[in-house]
This record gives structure tokens, sequence and C-alpha cells, in this order.
């Protein structure tokens, strides 16, 4: 008798963390975003829509096309805000002048912003690669 107790009380464990672990990974999802250009996941800290400044409308327009054919990195714990070089990395752009739009439009507790490659994120703003979009996942 007391090992089938403890056999249903091992199962009910593992059913509970089974459960709890669906759960934190479908929240990991709940936030829906709806970018401009069809993306639909939420990237850190990053608004959407972004602040309006110098003539745009909205700083972050640009960000996670459903085609995630650009800007589809997102980026977060930004460190380098004020980095504006890239010298890692040839194949991308040198000159990002990020640290007014990254500082406008999110927040200081976890920097975020969304790159056109992963070393821009994790060499020139020294920041964390939280996801990467795909076509039809972003």
């Amino acid at each position: 008798m007391a090992m089938r107790v403890s056999a249903c009380l091992v199962m009910l464990a593992v059913a509970a963390s089974e459960m709890l672990h669906a759960q934190a990974a479908s929240m990991q999802h709940e936030c829906v975003a709806s970018w401009p250009r069809g993306g639909e996941r939420c990237c850190g800290t990053l608004k959407n829509p972004g602040v309006s400044h110098g003539g745009r409308d909205d700083e972050t327009d640009h960000c996670f096309p459903a085609s995630a054919s650009d800007h589809m990195v997102c980026c977060v714990d930004i460190k380098a805000v004020d980095n504006d070089f890239n010298m890692e990395d040839s194949t991308v752009s040198r000159y990002n002048p990020l640290s007014g739009p990254i500082t406008r439009n999110s927040d200081s507790s976890s920097y975020s912003w969304c790159t056109c490659s992963e070393s821009i994120c994790t060499q020139q703003l020294k920041g964390r690669v939280a996801w990467v979009g795909k076509p039809g996942s972003t």
C-alpha cells in the first residue's frame, strides 16, 4: 500500500512539474506586439509603437518584418548603448549611431533594440540575443 501511495505521489509531482513548465513556456509567447511590418513578438522593453523623433512618427516602425529580411534580431540587456561603431563584423554596417533611438524607445532596466545581425547585438552593443526572427515566426 505504501508503495502505491509513493508511486502515486511521484506521478503527481511529475505531472505538476510538466504542467508548470508548459505554463511557463506559453507565458513567454503571450506578448503580442503587432509591429507595422508584420512581426508579432515582443522584444524586451522595446516600445511599439516607438516614439516620434526628428520627423519620424515611430522610431521602431522598421523592426521585425514578417519576412525576417532585416532588423529581425531582438537584442536585450544592451550594455554599450553609446558605442556607435561595429569594428568586428565587416559584413554589416560599420557606423550605427543607435544610442538615441535605444534610450528613447526602451527602458534602462534592459535596453532593447532590433538589429540586423547578431554581431551588432553581441559585439557592438554588448547585448544578449533574446530571439532571431524567421519568416512566419517574427
